[in-house]
């Protein structure tokens, strides 16, 4: 956790600086485009077909075996799979950028951005692809329960990234080279963890085809159910940003990337605290710890409410004021809107808590009947919403059917299936 701290500060730094740096010199509309991409990176997750999820769990099981051949092949396996996967779909996407009509998917005023909302897409395309691969490497230390380690690797990758932007803004660089500051940056450092890995033995490309082919079904099967997972969170939680853009138009993307942003303050934290538990909800499922467990995620659960109510009264009293600090009075945040995104922060917050819970015991079929229903119920709501009130409409409306639905598929639906995990 104190690792992640370091690492998150310097992130939410990086954040920070993206905004005040960048903001000034292209303008709400160029802004707003370059969020909408970036925003793909949490839309189009769920193409690691859930492997990555998978390999926590996977991870985890095969250090409990306490075998290091199974745990070797498993990671060698496993990694081998992401990059051919990550190779595949980086080409798909090179390819389907220059076919999708992307004035309509974003809108802009100038047409002259057309041509850099091209560019920036092709760019996405192959570092997102690189970055399917960069991330799986993450989540093997997650499931080694050393992500203390894949922290303080991150937190070199972000001050690297803080250098690339403070240049590239210097510089008054387009959005493709901006991205590449940050997102391509951050993946390349991740492979510092490739040769950790190396160097204690766990991975080796010394018959890494035979151990892809072994382990690519496992985590596929597995990896199944996350992927229908991440399908219906990128429907649910991920399309926002291109909901605005296609309705409102990218300048109307800058507001809510802003305020999405300033209640990371209060979503991140507890973030930072409940993920390393992912790795020990699974280890001790593995062993029938269920007190454990139970205690835990009693634990998590309290601090998550507390924590992230408290900070959302805080934005609310201040969070007009900072954020015409942070964006030099280029974007105006209304208290509604403020109200409305920090009462789905605090939602957000609590079911990540929930969901880390529920991943680490490999409780994924009521998680993607849970996301399937919101996902089917929320995005024609959030549409209209959006369409005829505002974004501070569509964000309610989102919040009350978040509350709704959780309450009715772990409350009532799968209440017997939970206890039976922690009683």
């Amino acid at each position: 956790m104190a690792a992640n701290v370091l690492s998150r500060g310097v992130a939410m730094l990086v954040m920070v600086l993206t905004v005040s740096l960048t903001i000034p010199y292209l303008g709400a509309e160029r802004f707003g485009v370059w969020m909408t991409i970036a925003s793909f990176v949490g839309m189009l997750s769920f193409l690691d077909l859930g492997v990555g999820n998978a390999l926590i769990n996977k991870v985890s099981q095969a250090v409990a075996q306490n075998n290091p051949d199974v745990l070797r092949r498993t990671i060698s396996g496993g990694l081998g799979f992401l990059f051919i996967l990550g190779c595949i779909i980086g080409v798909l996407l090179f390819g389907l950028t220059s076919v999708l009509p992307w004035h309509r998917l974003i809108k802009v005023k100038d047409l002259a951005i057309n041509v850099e909302v091209l560019d920036t897409a092709t760019v996405f395309s192959v570092l997102f692809g690189f970055s399917l691969f960069s991330n799986g490497i993450q989540r093997i230390f997650a499931g080694l329960q050393r992500s203390f380690e894949a922290h303080l690797v991150n937190l070199v990758g972000s001050c690297f990234s803080l250098f690339a932007l403070w240049v590239a803004t210097k510089q008054e660089v387009g959005i493709p080279y901006l991205l590449v500051a940050t997102l391509g940056v951050q993946s390349l450092t991740n492979l510092g963890l490739l040769f950790i890995l190396t160097n204690r033995s766990l991975f080796t490309v010394k018959n890494i085809v035979m151990h892809t082919r072994l382990e690519a079904h496992h985590l596929l099967h597995v990896g199944g159910l996350f992927f229908i997972l991440q399908i219906g969170t990128m429907v649910g939680w991920g399309a926002d940003s291109l909901i605005i853009a296609g309705t409102l138009g990218a300048a109307q993307v800058a507001a809510f990337a802003i305020i999405q942003r300033l209640f990371q303050f209060v979503t991140q934290p507890m973030s930072i605290v409940n993920a390393p538990l992912w790795g020990a909800y699974a280890d001790a499922y593995s062993r029938g710890e269920k007190k454990f467990i139970g205690k835990t995620l009693k634990t998590s659960l309290i601090m998550t409410s507390f924590f992230s109510l408290s900070s959302m009264g805080i934005l609310l009293l201040a969070g007009e004021h900072l954020v015409g600090i942070w964006t030099g009075n280029a974007v105006k945040i209304s208290l509604v809107l403020l109200l409305a995104y920090g009462t789905w922060a605090v939602f957000d917050a609590i079911g990540n808590a929930l969901g880390v819970f529920l991943n680490g015991c490999g409780i994924v079929r009521p998680q993607v009947f849970t996301v399937i229903i919101f996902s089917i119920c929320s995005l024609p709501v959030k549409y209209v919403l959006v369409s005829n009130f505002g974004i501070s409409a569509m964000i309610i409306g989102q919040a009350l059917i978040y509350l709704v639905i959780t309450y009715l598929s772990y409350g009532v639906i799968f209440r017997k299936k939970l206890l039976e995990t922690i009683v």
